[in-house]
């Protein structure tokens, strides 16, 4: 009996809370930090911009690296040839421009989903690779400028990352950090969303032919996110700060089409952990929103021309919180 009182009590606080807002206003909190934990995927793949598709043939361009020497110390010119170029070599081994727009329907428990669309403008760099005792390493950072939409929000903010790319022979590692700010307004409501994100992922590259490799990867993530509160219909509407692990097996067939063009198919489930909070009206709490498990497929293709690299995928997200699409453009110069 007390329980259904104090059950009747919060429906009407919440009644309250909501008559001069959206009904979901209440959970915008909620869903600005679950698109950042969505987002966390999205920044891990900038740190495979760096990479070209052709590195992984074993193919050396013939750009601003040397070739292969079959022939030494001829007559003391091809060595210093080999170093003159390499003191004239840029610290970078690509910089890098990307676009990239999302376009979700998210479902997100308690019965509710909104569509959502995302758009990022990122510009980045990655380093020359260093010899390390076993395996080589490249730097690389990033900055991003986000803007969101929603029916009940929108918001704008902007991220900067670091991340490091690890290889030894077939296998890879690569490690990322982040952290960002989301600008929210929602009915005239302005609210603030901080998260830092850090992920990592292990690879490795299996030849199946010489123009065709298989390349399985796990990769996981954790981010966090501080929460500003909210005031609806008098209340205060406090968000727990978030805590979110993901946790991502996947494969990707890369293909050689043809000289200098290169396409990749990949496929990967996305497990969420944690995300779930409560939501605190006054001083009762109930329950926040959280996000299924989804899976992600994709497909990839890059060209090569001269100095630059064109690329672009097309991604396609089904099953639990996430139905909807995404894809990127890049432009990549190389030194």
């Amino acid at each position: 009996m007390k329980q259904n009182f104090n059950l009747f009590i919060l429906s009407g606080i919440l009644v309250l809370a909501t008559t001069s807002a959206n009904a979901t206003s209440i959970y915008n909190n909620d869903m600005s930090a679950l698109n950042i934990n969505m987002l966390s995927d999205v920044f891990m793949s900038y740190a495979s911009h760096g990479e070209k598709m052709s590195d992984l043939f074993g193919k050396h361009d013939t750009y601003g690296t040397m070739g292969r020497l079959d022939e030494y110390g001829d007559d003391g010119s091809t060595l210093k040839t080999f170093e003159e170029n390499a003191q004239n070599q840029s610290i970078f081994d690509t910089v890098w421009i990307n676009a990239n727009h999302i376009n979700e329907h998210l479902h997100y428990g308690q019965n509710i989903s909104q569509h959502g669309r995302f758009n990022l403008a990122t510009v980045g760099g990655t380093t020359q690779s260093t010899d390390l005792t076993y395996g080589r390493i490249s730097f690389g950072g990033f900055a991003s400028y986000i803007n969101t939409k929603m029916p009940d929000f929108h918001g704008n903010g902007d991220a900067v990352g670091l991340f490091a790319n690890y290889k030894y022979r077939n296998f890879g590692v690569k490690a990322l950090a982040d952290i960002g700010s989301l600008n929210n307004n929602s009915d005239g409501m302005k609210f603030n969303n901080s998260w830092v994100n850090t992920a990592a992922d292990i690879n490795t590259t299996i030849k199946i032919d010489n123009t065709f490799l298989f390349k399985p990867n796990v990769s996981v993530a954790y981010t966090y996110v501080s929460s500003d509160d909210l005031y609806i219909g008098g209340n205060t509407v406090s968000s727990g700060n978030f805590n979110f692990f993901n946790v991502a097996p996947g494969a990707a067939f890369i293909k050689e089409i043809s000289p200098n063009w290169y396409g990749s198919l990949s496929a990967k489930y996305i497990a969420h952990f944690g995300g779930k909070n409560d939501i605190v009206v006054g001083n009762n709490a109930f329950h926040g929103l959280y996000l299924d498990d989804h899976t992600d497929i994709g497909i990839d293709v890059e060209h090569n021309f001269k100095h630059f690299i064109f690329g672009g995928a097309v991604h396609k997200q089904i099953g639990g919180g996430m139905d909807g699409w995404s894809g990127n453009i890049n432009v990549k110069h190389a030194f």
